[in-house]
């Protein structure tokens, strides 16, 4: 074995030695902490960081004595060891943007197969039983254009500063046996008892409207938002959003 072969090797057996203390470092350093409502596991990154590191010096310092015997062993490793570590962030940098684009395109194609659902529950008006001054029941018209099991959620805020801090002046009591199975294209009146928490004038209601396959959770399952001001787009791949029109009497 030549001179600068045995100090290759030398130089590696340290550095993978070094992996030893380190791994009790990172045991000790991520054992505990946090707080009682979050809790965030960084066991092994200490070790597995310097694992990745050390591996992809030994493979470029190994190809650069081959490459360039004259150098010495020392400064092979010490411009080795420098590009490794530019290497490994230049590597976390660029999977973190690519995970992200995954997740975006992830995120559009999922926004691009709920566009057919948006206008599946029309709202077409809602008006206060018997008058809004001493509600007893929101009833809202809807119209459906897909089969399903439908049920809602009404709730009333009084805003209460110049902040926008809100309290609640009533919402729905309905339950389960309230929901309907409802064909494609039914048009109907649904009702909501209130349930008045407030004895105030609410000036912000927001109708959830919910329209179920038959037979369990499915990925058409919409669940739609129609509140005053409405946010500015109509899917979050979660909820869909209307805008809730002024309160009307029935037609």
């Amino acid at each position: 074995m030549t001179p600068i072969w045995r100090k290759h090797l030398i130089i590696c057996l340290i550095l993978a030695a070094l992996a030893a203390p380190i791994y009790f470092l990172d045991r000790a350093l991520n054992t505990g902490g946090g707080s009682n409502w979050i809790s965030l596991d960084f066991s092994g990154l200490i070790i597995w960081s310097y694992i990745a590191l050390i591996a992809t010096h030994i493979v470029l310092s190994s190809i650069s004595i081959l490459a360039f015997p004259k150098l010495g062993a020392l400064r092979i490793h010490f411009g080795s060891i420098v590009l490794s570590v530019i290497l490994l962030v230049t590597s976390v940098f660029a999977y973190g943007d690519l995970q992200r684009r995954a997740v975006s395109s992830q995120y559009q194609a999922l926004l691009k197969s709920r566009r057919s659902l948006v206008n599946a529950i029309e709202l077409k008006q809602w008006w206060y039983s018997p008058d809004d001054s001493n509600p007893a029941e929101i009833r809202v018209n809807v119209v459906v254009h897909q089969s399903g099991i439908f049920a809602g959620h009404v709730i009333g805020e009084q805003t209460i500063d110049q902040l926008g801090s809100t309290r609640t002046v009533f919402q729905s009591s309905n339950g389960p046996e309230t929901q309907r199975q409802v064909g494609n294209g039914e048009t109907f009146t649904y009702v909501f008892p209130l349930e008045i928490r407030e004895p105030a004038h609410a000036d912000n209601v927001m109708i959830t409207l919910y329209l179920f396959r038959v037979g369990g959770p499915s990925t058409s399952d919409i669940t739609k938002v129609f509140m005053t001001p409405p946010i500015d787009r109509d899917d979050d791949s979660h909820y869909f959003y209307g805008a809730l029109p002024p309160p009307s009497g029935p037609k």
